[in-house]
């Protein structure tokens, strides 16, 4: 069971101090030199301020549909080859290698994975510098 604090006499000095403040007349407040000023130019620099940039979806749209198109292809191609070889482990992924294992020697995997790496590298720093406005 806990007891209530008893007021000290320095809580009661606050108090007196706190309500004389709030009870003075609002005449006495007023902004420091120059506050309205910078709130003024403050809200002269936002009105001012050009519209935000819209997204281009036109340009995004195709590589977006094209993005879709590529990874339903890719379940239609794992589908495909799962029920081709049935026999064949039941994994998605063991189905996909294992059909690259048939149809591509490992050297052409190795380089294909190579030019996949090269291509998204490029396509980054491409991205990076269109992004921050470098045309270098």
């Amino acid at each position: 069971m806990t007891h209530a604090p008893t007021p000290e006499p320095m809580d009661d000095a606050v108090d007196r101090l706190v309500d004389a403040h709030l009870a003075s007349a609002s005449d006495d407040l007023a902004p420091s030199s120059g506050f309205a000023a910078s709130v003024m130019d403050s809200i002269y620099a936002q009105a001012i301020e050009p519209p935000p940039i819209a997204f281009p979806w036109r340009r995004v749209l195709p590589g977006a549909i094209a993005v879709v198109c590529a990874l339903l292809a890719l379940v239609v191609f794992v589908i495909r080859t799962a029920k081709a070889s049935p026999g064949a482990a039941s994994s998605s992924s063991a189905v996909v290698q294992s059909h690259l294992a048939l149809s591509f020697t490992p050297s052409e995997v190795t380089l294909g994975w190579i030019l996949l790496a090269a291509c998204l590298s490029i396509a980054a720093i491409a991205a990076s510098f269109r992004l921050t406005g470098r045309s270098e």
